[in-house]
């Protein structure tokens, strides 16, 4: 929504519901006069990679935001190891993956190209009872980070977007002992991981709460920034 209405930009839509894709197709274009294109493709599967590195090659597409991700809440050795497969084939197989086929075509473009991965501030610290999902993210942002050096000179820039809490359908499944407070407006989120994309910056933090809480991950003890992560989520009995 906010690469069309602030940019102009004709996105390609990539969701596993058609129907939601649809809606938003249709908001698009009644709104802003935009077209775009939908896949309904799942990042975790082989064959939704495939078809969504398949449209970025035909639209001649110049950038990317790899925001596709699930998470598991709870204490780690409480929840199911099925749900650990799923979190990885997505977060961090599937992501890879796609990477990869988005950057070796958009090193093949004449124009620059931009690639955006949304991490998150738990991967600077580490994330009590949403451990595996703090940990696929602190692989992004190191795969990131070791590419934008890769990559210097090749016309691709890369760059991760780290957000704290967001106020969306996966943080009201995380048990928050304070519920919606402290979560950042999604809207507010989105706007300002697009203008991160637009601007190819290597690294947003978006907002001061969050830009205060990722100072304190590099000064203060491992532990100690450990244990204040884990206050927002109510303990098990």
């Amino acid at each position: 929504m906010c690469l069309a209405g602030s940019y102009g930009g004709k996105p390609i839509l990539v969701g596993r519901r058609m129907s939601a894709l649809l809606d938003l197709q249709s908001e698009l274009a009644s709104r802003f006069g935009v077209v775009s294109e939908v896949v309904a493709a799942d990042q975790s599967t082989e064959d939704g990679r495939a078809r969504i590195a398949a449209k970025v090659e035909e639209l001649d597409a110049i950038a990317a935001l790899l925001a596709a991700g699930v998470t598991s809440v709870g204490q780690f050795d409480v929840n199911k190891i099925s749900d650990y497969h799923s979190l990885i084939e997505t977060n961090v197989l599937g992501f890879t993956d796609l990477l990869a086929c988005i950057v070796n075509i958009f090193k093949r473009r004449r124009s620059e190209t931009a690639i955006l991965a949304i991490s998150s501030l738990g991967a600077e610290t580490s994330l009590p009872y949403q451990a595996v999902y703090g940990a696929s993210k602190a692989y992004i942002t190191t795969l990131i980070q070791a590419l934008s050096v890769e990559l210097r000179g090749a016309g691709v820039s890369v760059g991760t977007f780290v957000p704290g809490g967001i106020d969306t359908a996966m943080a009201a499944h995380s048990d928050l002992r304070w519920g919606r407070m402290g979560l950042m407006d999604a809207d507010r989120c989105a706007a300002l991981a697009v203008e991160a994309l637009v601007r190819q910056r290597r690294m947003t933090v978006p907002g001061l709460g969050n830009g205060l809480a990722y100072l304190a991950s590099r000064t203060l003890p491992r532990h100690l920034v450990g244990r204040v992560a884990a206050l927002p989520y109510r303990r098990p009995e």
